[in-house]
């Protein structure tokens, strides 16, 4: 049988073909390689949430920071003055508001008044009818008296008028006190982002800001590389993913630290990625690879290590080689 097939090298070169073939679709059923894996951790990009020129660079390319550490400052002379008018705007608020209140008080105190003037009229013209009816006062002393009481009746709606007005220029100051607040508030926030820190330790990707860059409102400035949730993400053949599963056992090689084997588990499997890089990146795009004919989609799968090797530091986006047995 062999010396036909050696006397047949076409026969041969197939024969080896199809059992290599078959090998490695049978392989598929017991473990899943990837070479196309890489180190990752989360990446904090800082962006400026104000406009203004750079005014101080705290940190340098590569350096190390810890949580909280002054990263770069914007100008913050503007945003104080601003500050300082809002204050001042909010004082004379609270100043317009106590004069509303005491003109409250003083309306009150002309109602009351012009009340007791009412009364008084009332009663004098109450007097003046049982006078008349005895034939002790003459008409036109009940004329007097009863234009006496409209009189005071006038004056008692005019005073509830200014009170009802003066109560509601107190209701406008405090509403004005409200919107001076709320633009104290505002300039107090902005001022606070004239100063940018760390938001966890890490170290500083490379950048180009320097001092004197005018930056505006979403102006990616620098980026920390953190070390939280550091990890290795493969791309895996779709053809493995009904076998992986959270926790399997993993062995890997990373490219800053070749020839040694890692262990690890796998920590997370992508529910999704989109099928054209046109898409929004919400979910991630793997660019597919040609595997003889048919280009086979690939999906990020997480991988932990038990123990990150010691030395090493963090090199994000660094290769990885990832083995997933099932």
């Amino acid at each position: 049988m062999l010396s036909r097939l050696i006397r047949h090298p076409v026969s041969l070169i197939l024969g080896v073909v199809l059992g290599l073939f078959a090998l490695y679709e049978s392989s598929v059923r017991f473990f899943a390689y990837t070479g196309d894996a890489y180190v990752m951790s989360d990446i904090v990009v800082l962006s400026a949430q104000i406009e203004g020129p750079v005014s101080k660079l705290a940190v340098q390319n590569n350096q190390k920071v810890a949580a909280d550490q002054l990263l770069f400052e914007i100008e913050r002379t503007p945003y104080a003055l601003k500050l300082q008018e809002t204050q001042a705007a909010l004082a004379t608020a609270r100043a317009d508001l106590d004069l509303a209140r005491d003109e409250v008080n003083a309306a009150k105190a002309s109602v009351t008044a012009a009340q007791a003037v009412q009364t008084n009229a009332m009663d004098q013209l109450g007097r003046v009818k049982t006078l008349e009816t005895d034939g002790y006062s003459p008409e036109a002393t009940l004329d007097v008296a009863t234009r006496n009481v409209a009189t005071a009746g006038a004056d008692v709606t005019a005073a509830e008028a200014q009170l009802a007005v003066t109560l509601r220029r107190v209701a406008v100051a405090q509403a004005a006190i409200a919107a001076a607040q709320a633009a104290m508030a505002k300039a107090q926030y902005d001022l606070s982002k004239t100063v940018v820190t760390a938001p966890d330790a890490g170290r500083v990707a490379p950048f180009v800001t320097r001092v004197g860059d005018y930056l505006r409102p979403g102006s990616e400035v620098l980026a920390i590389v953190t070390d939280r949730r550091r990890r290795v993400v493969a791309n895996v053949s779709e053809r493995h993913l009904a076998r992986i599963a959270l926790g399997q056992r993993v062995l890997l090689t990373l490219g800053s630290d070749p020839w040694v084997l890692h262990e690890g588990r796998v920590s997370g499997i992508a529910g999704g990625v989109a099928r054209s890089p046109d898409n929004p990146q919400v979910i991630p795009y793997v660019e597919p690879t040609t595997d003889w004919v048919r280009l086979p989609r690939r999906f990020p799968v997480e991988v932990t290590l038990d123990d990150w090797p010691e030395g090493l530091g963090l090199f994000n986006g660094a290769d990885a080689r990832v083995l997933i047995w099932f």
